[in-house]
């Protein structure tokens, strides 16, 4: 349902696509909507390809080049000319970011918090829309490819090991993954499934992974790139809606967005793109925590994202107790509590509790390594054709396993347990928990599970308890659990045009669209059910964008975000629905296109067109037989 009501958006207000969050996925699709020539998911041999059929234009006939020489190709667009993919113009485009008033605010808050060196993503997952390898030339061009701005994956490709000695370690794997044993992993076993890890041995350059400051300087050449630098205001979208637009002081009106903010105004736009990034129901997994006293007790690791509260800071340092020392309890099992507890344990903490539910999962990304190695695209495609979006999720779920370390801080961790500067606790969770108002401390009970000889014998498992006294503060590093319903700017949308869910996760179009008549589009984490396990990383932000960019720049090139004129007597802003209807330049185009297309048919009509007439009934062989005479 649209609001009849007509509401009125300033120009300076109204923009033909705004993009609700400014991290890596804003980035992304923002870019990829300014690039008119795309080609960041296409090889170095496609690439010549297509740039030879640019060269040589309408003079190939890609379609009907097997068919008979009288057979006419016919290229679209008015008097037979190809009508070019028309980008969008930085002007057009606003990015509303909670953060920032600059792309990659959050981001670079996460990367300062945890002091982060290096990306865990390798050298070809990146926002650039043009070149896949762009990073890569990045670096060769601005020659930073020192180990201080690139460091290698190793153990990934593959070319330490030769052919013979890769034989003898998948067999190696084989046995141990066929081998059934009630012990629990042990640590250290790497996660990425067994058996030799297919890569194209002439990729293994792109298995790098790029220094902070080396890709925070490639996205900045990106923005100045496309002249994004004033697309990003700092500002929270606190409400939607789809409804009539009129923009003031001109004749301009149709369906569009109103987009409300914390700061009290009302923006306009044809085309919305949410890129929310890290939003969503924070996950206290922990039962007791039904009051996390934030944020002078503990806090999640999106409110050291947001800047809300900062790590190590004043909440833990500025204690009301005599002694210096500090002790600390960070929870998770995934690469942000592991960087969390690597700093505090270079800033000198005296007592660092890593609380982890289950073993260490030991993984070099988010999710399997077959997923992005050379027969990736058998993944890709087997998640594709699932039937239903449930077992999409649940293909998702198995990819992924919930959190991991890669092999870099899996060693960082084991020195700093092994110098007694962290207390690694696995298979523990929290039953109790009490708090000092005094001392503004916590009392932890923790449940630990014991693995011994005699819990092997047996089959049971043996759990202790353990007591924590004066923790000065507890770190959530539990992640998010996807909800779109715990969004509140999407509040009036979920109302007036309901969507279907799978655990959280929106059911959306093939485009990324919410639905085919309304063109709000997602990228990233709410994406999922369609781009994968891989979608709310920076590979899914390329991705994602290039489906967006492709759909809404073909709806602009097309005319279908033309809006109507409010003098004209043959429109009406009642009948209007962006995306869906043309305009009145459109219309009347079409109709003497097909005017156009049908006298061109009776003159010489293709062989395909006669073939049908005569499955048809419509001619027959005589009568065809007749005029060939």
């Amino acid at each position: 349902m649209v609001s009849e009501e007509i509401i009125d958006i300033p120009p300076q207000n109204f923009y033909e696509v705004i993009v609700v969050g400014g991290g890596t996925c804003g980035l992304a699709v923002t870019a990829r909507l300014c690039e008119d020539c795309p080609g960041s998911i296409y090889t170095e041999d496609e690439h010549q390809r297509f740039h030879w059929l640019r060269q040589r234009g309408n003079k190939v006939n890609l379609i009907n080049h097997n068919v008979s020489s009288k057979t006419k190709f016919k290229p679209p667009g008015k008097n037979n000319t190809y009508i070019p993919r028309r980008k969008f113009q930085p002007s057009e485009i606003l990015v509303l970011d909670i953060v920032s008033d600059s792309f990659m605010g959050q981001w670079n808050n996460q990367f300062h918090s945890c002091q982060i060196p290096y990306l865990r993503s390798p050298m070809f997952f990146h926002p650039d829309p043009v070149n896949v390898d762009g990073l890569v030339s990045f670096a060769h061009l601005s020659k930073r490819e020192s180990p201080k701005d690139i460091m290698e994956i190793k153990n990934v490709v593959g070319k330490e090991y030769s052919k013979h000695q890769m034989k003898k370690l998948a067999k190696k794997n084989s046995k141990k993954f066929m081998k059934k044993s009630p012990v629990p992993s042990n640590d250290g076993e790497n996660h990425d499934k067994p058996g030799i890890i297919d890569i194209n041995m002439r990729d293994w350059k792109d298995f790098y992974r790029p220094s902070t400051p080396l890709f925070k300087d490639f996205c900045k050449d990106i923005i100045e790139r496309y002249q994004l630098q004033n697309c990003v205001k700092k500002d929270e979208a606190t409400k939607i809606e789809y409804g009539y637009i009129t923009v003031t002081g001109t004749n301009e009106t149709g369906k569009g967005f109103i987009i409300t903010t914390a700061n009290g105004d009302i923006y306009g736009c044809k085309i919305c793109v949410v890129a929310s990034g890290h939003r969503g129901e924070i996950n206290y997994p922990i039962k007791p925590f039904e009051n996390p006293h934030f944020p002078e007790g503990s806090c999640h690791t999106t409110h050291l994202f947001t800047n809300q509260v900062q790590f190590l800071g004043s909440e833990l340092i500025n204690k009301p107790r005599k002694s210096k020392s500090r002790s600390i309890v960070i929870v998770g099992g995934g690469l942000t509590s592991a960087q969390l507890a690597h700093v505090a344990a270079n800033s000198g903490i005296d007592k660092i509790y890593l609380l982890l539910r289950g073993a260490i999962k030991i993984k070099h990304f988010d999710f399997h390594l077959d997923w992005v190695t050379k027969y990736k695209n058998v993944k890709k495609s087997a998640f594709y054709i699932k039937d239903t979006d449930e077992e999409r999720f649940e293909m998702i779920q198995e990819a992924r396993e919930g959190g991991s370390f890669n092999p870099e801080y899996y060693k960082k961790i084991s020195k700093h347990v092994k110098e007694g500067r962290i207390n690694l606790m696995k298979f523990t969770t929290i039953t109790e928990q009490r708090w000092n108002d005094a001392s503004k401390t916590w009392s932890l009970k923790l449940r630990k599970k014991v693995t011994s000889s005699n819990s092997v014998d047996d089959g049971h498992d043996i759990y202790e308890e353990e007591l924590l006294e004066s923790v000065d503060y507890i770190y959530f590093a539990t992640g998010i659990t996807a909800n779109l319903k715990s969004l509140p700017f999407l509040e009036p949308i979920i109302k007036d045009h309901p969507i279907d869910t799978v655990h959280g996760f929106p059911c959306l179009t093939d485009d990324l669209q919410w639905n085919k008549e309304l063109p709000l589009f997602m990228i990233g984490k709410n994406a999922s059910l369609r781009m994968g396990p891989a979608s709310a990383n920076l590979d899914g932000a390329r991705l994602g964008a290039e489906r967006i960019g492709w759909y809404v720049q073909d709806l602009l090139s097309s005319g279908k975000l033309d809006w109507t004129c409010k003098s004209c007597n043959f429109c009406s802003s009642e009948s209007f629905s962006a995306g869906s209807e043309k305009s009145l330049e459109a219309k009347l185009y079409t109709s003497s296109s097909d005017s156009e297309t049908e006298s061109d048919e009776e003159i010489e009509p293709t062989s395909f067109e006669t073939r049908l007439k005569l499955a048809s009934g419509q001619l027959n062989w005589y009568s065809l037989l007749e005029n060939e005479e």
